[in-house]
């Protein structure tokens, strides 16, 4: 068996083996409706479990073909957490005080594997800066575009799960701090709806505007006098 192979094969055993340390823990729970499934922890085995899967990451991150596979492996592990979590009411995956927690864990495990499954970080190309008479190679190393894309995608997630944090905290403390309100602070969700709705259209606008000025560069660089 290749050393590649070997990568591959460990880094996906220490992944299931992380899985089934979290549910020995009781990180992962089918039949609690109750909310308070956190009684049920065994912290010592989620200290062990997040162990062995960093440690996972790091042995497919020695070869491309090992990291690409258990990126493959992170996004069907977090599809299925997404999964469960609409489609049966008593699971519980690292459960903590709200629900919101367990969104946060999917959006990271996402971004996590959005990484890992990036085909390539850099790429060479010409470097439009020569004048085509230097020995050296005329060639630039620069990121690739995966990297641009996992980078503007890990931006625009943790900025819109910011917002709708901060907007919840600010409907909290304006509308529900008063002693005599006697309304629904769940509605706090609205507003940070509202602020994270507002927030993907000014980042998404932001990302469109640096690519456009990208290759608006990058075309003068090709071609300065046009």
């Amino acid at each position: 068996m290749g050393e590649q192979r070997r990568s591959t094969v460990l880094s996906l055993a220490m992944l299931v083996a992380s899985l089934a340390v979290l549910a020995l823990g009781g990180f992962v729970q089918l039949d609690d409706v109750s909310g308070f499934g956190s009684e049920r922890w065994i912290m010592p085995l989620g200290a062990v479990a997040a162990v062995l899967a960093v440690v996972a990451l790091w042995v497919a991150c020695r070869h491309t073909a090992s990291r690409r596979t258990f990126g493959a492996a992170l996004a069907v592990i977090d599809a299925a957490l997404v999964v469960l979590t609409f489609t049966l009411e008593g699971f519980r995956f690292i459960w903590h005080g709200t629900e919101g927690e367990l969104f946060l864990f999917e959006v990271a495990l996402g971004l996590v594997a959005l990484w890992v499954l990036t085909p390539t970080f850099e790429v060479r190309r010409p470097d439009p800066m020569r004048d085509g008479r230097s020995p050296a190679p005329q060639v630039t190393t620069q990121v690739s575009p995966w990297v641009r894309v996992s980078a503007y995608a890990t931006g625009l997630l943790l900025a819109i799960c910011l917002a709708f944090m901060m907007g919840a905290a600010h409907f909290e403390a304006t509308q529900c701090s008063d002693p005599g309100f006697d309304g629904e602070c769940d509605l706090a969700g609205l507003e940070g709806l509202a602020w994270s709705a507002l927030t993907l259209i000014v980042v998404s606008s932001g990302i469109v505007v640096a690519e456009v000025l990208r290759a608006r560069r990058r075309r003068l660089a090709r071609h300065p006098d046009s």
